[in-house]
């Protein structure tokens, strides 16, 4: 009997391992089947939302490409693919069940499983999936909506994603009579790791396009107000306890990412809700419950990591579905803790980090600026490469 391998996620993780195990395993492994489950017919390309939020600058097809076209490359018999969520796992019996998008309970028996369905962010907003491709395009049509018919838009948070937002946004309107705040808890965008210079360059880019910082401060209320769609009331509360009222026309907070783990037993989850993940990439304990990506505790949450991860993961899973009982030695992940990250500050420039260095501007607008990845999504879908790798 044919083995089965079962994929739960089909974002920068997930979707390449699925092609990676029928490109270059299936050939070799007699009789075996990848399942791919994910709620989302269309691969979301998030690394570019942060400016496919702005009216008219990146559009719906070029951040999502269907996913079924690309695996029709493969035998038939060789692949299934389930457009559902995952409801609950029981990894001692081998099972997981999947809810289907129409609402169809099913259980799907496994030999090994890949869990990469990533995380989501708090107030549905459209950084990562919000539940299925419909609700996601969805999202950001009436972000776009918001943002343009906005006199007074708030960005909150002061991570990558919050500066990519508000500076995409102060970008296009930070000069034509829009106020664009954005509220941070640290007195400077990024954490302490962060080189200085990086961070108060940051904000003095965000100023020069016409955004207005508001350091060491937090959202401490956001109240919808139901007579205007996307109009919040909120309260701000700065470093020394003090509040103060705001009401803003567009709310974008970047805040608040969750583990897409519900379905995972408790006793694999750590207190933050992310799947427990050794050096092999697998849940401790399981030898067939492979982990990558966001939903790992192993490492920090960037698609830098998920990339690194998948690659290494997608040999390992070769060679323990080739080497037939299981047991094969699985090579260890070794563990990166040099701080990489690159920034746009709007269409024309970044900044960034590489270890100790510091990255210039031009080299972040080329690296990512330019087309915030648009440009390969095309071929990431149809499973020819990933973020990093572009012969997959």
């Amino acid at each position: 009997m044919g083995k089965t391998l079962v994929v739960l996620g089909a974002g920068v993780a997930g979707l390449p391992i699925a092609h990676h195990v029928l490109r270059h395993t299936v050939p070799k492994v007699k009789d075996l089947k990848v399942i791919l489950v994910t709620p989302n017919t269309d691969h979301y390309w998030n690394l570019a939302s942060v400016r496919a939020v702005v009216p008219g600058q990146i559009g719906n097809n070029a951040v999502f490409e269907p996913i079924a076209p690309g695996f029709a490359q493969y035998p038939k018999d060789s692949y299934e693919l389930v457009f559902g969520k995952a409801q609950a796992l029981d990894p001692d019996s081998n099972q997981v069940t999947v809810t289907t998008n129409t609402g169809v309970s099913r259980t799907i028996a496994y030999d090994a499983l890949v869990i990469a369905t990533g995380s989501r962010y708090k107030d549905s907003m459209p950084w990562k999936e919000v539940g299925t491709t419909e609700e996601t395009k969805a999202k950001l049509d009436s972000l776009r909506s918001q943002i343009s018919s906005g006199k007074s838009i708030l960005v909150a948070g002061g991570g990558t994603t919050g500066i990519e937002v508000v500076s995409e946004i102060a970008f296009e309107y930070g000069k034509k009579g829009k106020d664009v705040y954005f509220v941070i808890d640290k007195p400077f965008p990024l954490d302490d790791k962060w080189r200085q210079d990086v961070r108060k360059n940051i904000t003095t880019e965000i100023e020069k396009l016409g955004g207005k910082v508001i350091p060491s401060t937090r959202v401490t209320s956001a109240r919808p107000d139901p007579s205007a769609a996307g109009r919040h009331e909120l309260e701000l509360t700065d470093k020394d306890g003090k509040t103060r009222k705001m009401t803003v026309d567009a709310y974008l907070p970047t805040v608040g990412m969750v583990p897409n783990s519900e379905f995972v037993p408790a006793k694999l989850r750590d207190d933050a809700g992310l799947v427990f993940q050794d050096e092999t990439l697998r849940v401790p304990g399981y030898d067939n419950l492979f982990v990558v990506g966001d939903i790992g505790n192993l490492e920090v949450s960037t698609a830098f990591k998920a990339d690194q991860q998948l690659v290494h993961l997608s040999k390992n899973l070769q060679k323990w579905l080739v080497g037939g009982d299981g047991k094969t030695a699985l090579d260890k992940y070794v563990v990166d803790t040099k701080l990489v990250g690159a920034v746009t500050l709007g269409r024309s420039r970044g900044t960034g980090q590489f270890g100790g260095w510091k990255l210039f501007s031009l080299m972040v607008y080329f690296m990512k600026g330019k087309h915030m990845g648009t440009d390969y999504n095309k071929d990431f879908a149809a499973g020819k490469r990933t973020i990093s790798v572009k012969a997959w």
